[in-house]
């Protein structure tokens, strides 16, 4: 067996962590998809399995492929698994649903029962449930990484989600509307510091660990300072609208890592130039 495998190896995320852990790179532009013989093959060759294929959509009308992609393909690719893998699974935040807003920093012992949880959210809590079941029945390692913000530079087709629209908008002077008068906190973090971690993991003794990986509270920002942190970057002043209008009520108003555990586990707290990392965003 070889060593690293990068599922969504083609997506916004994929694409930097699978090239700074020189892994196969696997994923639907390069026909090596969920539920396909490729993929199977691909996993049953490669040692260590980072886990990001993901539908990452809040609408409604995405419920199904939210299912389908994230419960089922977590479950698909665990069935694939034996006593000699590692997997590392990317979560969300998101499965914290409500219950993050209690706590000023989130750790992984908050709830993560139904409340206020849209599809995305809870298809990734059931990925979740799907990996521990299989790794005790299996034998593999397990790391499960519920992120927060996660950023990088965007490549074709990959434009990537929060920190990228708002990168765009201000350098392009197109308007940003901002709900809840854009006090929404979120801490943020490059895709450097991410490879960081699932290398800890990989590296650690541990045989398996569930982590909240974000900025913390070192670099956690309001939305509507993320928005004026990219003018001063760009040398431009934001057009930003700030309203009264509520967030959707599945959108955490205040997120911010608990980053205790994992630095305690692994070692690894985040260290990095906020401003050099938006600058590629």
């Amino acid at each position: 067996m070889t060593d690293w495998l990068v599922t969504g190896g083609t997506g916004y995320l994929g694409v930097h962590v699978a090239a700074a852990l020189g892994a196969t790179a696997a994923g639907r532009r390069v026909g090596c998809s969920l539920f396909e013989p490729p993929l199977a093959h691909a996993l049953a060759t490669h040692r260590i399995i980072v886990h990001l294929a993901a539908h990452v959509a809040k609408q409604p009308g995405e419920r199904l492929r939210c299912f389908e992609i994230n419960s089922d393909g977590t479950r698909w690719v665990c069935e694939h698994l034996t006593e000699r893998h590692t997997l590392v699974l990317a979560s969300t935040k998101d499965v914290y649903g409500g219950h993050a807003e209690a706590y000023v920093t989130v750790p992984e012992t908050c709830p993560t029962t139904l409340h206020r949880h849209n599809a995305y959210a809870w298809s990734k809590r059931l990925a979740e449930d799907y990996a521990r079941f299989y790794a005790a029945q299996r034998g593999f390692r397990l790391f499960i990484l519920r992120l927060s913000t996660v950023f990088a530079p965007p490549t074709p087709g990959n434009p990537g989600g929060l920190v990228g629209h708002f990168a765009r908008a201000v350098r392009t002077g197109r308007l940003l509307t901002l709900r809840g008068q854009g006090r929404q906190v979120r801490d943020l973090l490059p895709v450097a510091e991410l490879v960081k971690v699932i290398r800890a993991c990989v590296n650690s003794t541990l045989p398996e660990a569930t982590f909240n990986i974000g900025g913390g509270p070192a670099y956690a920002l309001t939305l509507h300072e993320l928005a004026r942190r990219f003018g001063r970057i760009y040398g431009v002043s934001p057009t930003v609208e700030l309203t009264d209008e509520p967030p959707p009520p599945d959108d955490q108003f205040r997120y911010v890592s608990d980053l205790t555990y994992v630095g305690r586990a692994l070692g690894w707290y985040p260290a990095f130039d906020l401003d050099a990392a938006l600058a590629q965003a």
